[in-house]
């Protein structure tokens, strides 16, 4: 686990000067030039970095071992910091379309040029490689954290093209185009914040992670395993908690029985390495009476 965290965190790092660096360029030349929609997209991206900190504070807490009053660890502290990072693109969106509407009032007037598109060019190359980046390393390490964040700066290099074609149109002189794009970029955050949020919500309250059946189809094979039941996972996708209601054999013996469920949970492991800590309820064949039917 320690691996894990230390892993995520220096990815997070790299990441967080990447967005730092697109941040200054954005928001720099959006001032230098009056173009609302290119300060927007920069403190989308400023955003990104704060999210970055937030993150890898997040992680020096979640690496530390569970102790007596978190005997299941500190994992979850990734979640809540997905969920800040989410609230924290809501009250961006929020800012970016008061700053709209007062665009809307007649406030200033973009200057577009040649440059305007060469700094967008270059921020939404670096945005897409860094989000295919931080994707691809979530989705090794099963990271929700990564995962939300590269999915924000996916977004960015959409809403990035969007400025882009807006500008042309802009320099033919339809600059009300420029507050209507900032609003088009705050709805893409939004959309974001509200993915990310939706997601970790589920995180806390306990949704099944691994299905029944994928469990079953495991330790089908196992000698003496008659059937497995009332399965239920929970945590994040980098550290799954199980329990189940393991159906054996009548005639086992104790030891037999615990030898067995020692091998279920070791052909579990080893399907899904996310899982940390399997809890096995043994039964005698009568034992399926007892089994639940989740709708």
């Amino acid at each position: 686990m320690g691996t894990y965290y230390k892993k995520v965190n220096r990815i997070l790092i790299i990441v967080f000067f990447f967005n730092l660096f697109v941040a200054a360029i954005k928001l720099g030349y959006g001032y230098q030039a009056n173009i609302l929609s290119i300060s927007a997209d920069g403190y989308d991206s400023l955003f990104d970095a704060v999210s970055n900190i937030i993150g890898i504070v997040a992680m020096m807490i979640a690496c530390k071992p569970g102790d007596s009053e978190h005997r299941y660890g500190h994992s979850k502290i990734e979640t809540f910091a997905s969920i800040l990072i989410a609230i924290s693109l809501l009250i961006v969106s929020y800012e970016i379309i008061t700053s709209a509407i007062d665009r809307f009032n007649g406030v200033g007037i973009p200057s577009v040029t040649l440059i305007s598109y060469i700094v967008l060019l270059a921020t939404v190359v670096i945005n897409y490689i860094v989000s295919l980046y931080e994707k691809r390393m979530g989705e090794t390490y099963n990271s929700d954290i990564l995962i939300s964040d590269s999915k924000h700066t996916r977004s960015d290099s959409l809403a990035t093209l969007v400025i882009i074609i807006g500008l042309v149109f802009i320099q033919m002189g339809y600059v009300i185009l420029d507050p209507i794009l900032s609003i088009f970029v705050a709805i893409l955050i939004l959309k974001a914040g509200i993915e990310i949020l939706y997601k970790n919500i589920n995180v806390l309250m306990d949704k099944s992670i691994i299905s029944e059946d994928k469990i079953r189809q495991t330790v089908a094979y196992i000698k003496g395993v008659r059937d497995v039941h009332n399965v239920r996972s929970r945590g994040t996708h980098s550290a799954i908690f199980m329990d189940m209601h393991l159906v054996l054999d009548d005639d086992l013996s104790l030891t037999e029985a615990h030898k067995i469920s020692h091998e279920c949970e070791d052909a579990i492991k080893k399907e899904f390495p996310e899982v940390i800590d399997i809890i096995s309820h043994i039964e005698p064949f009568e034992g399926l009476k007892d089994k639940k039917t989740y709708e």
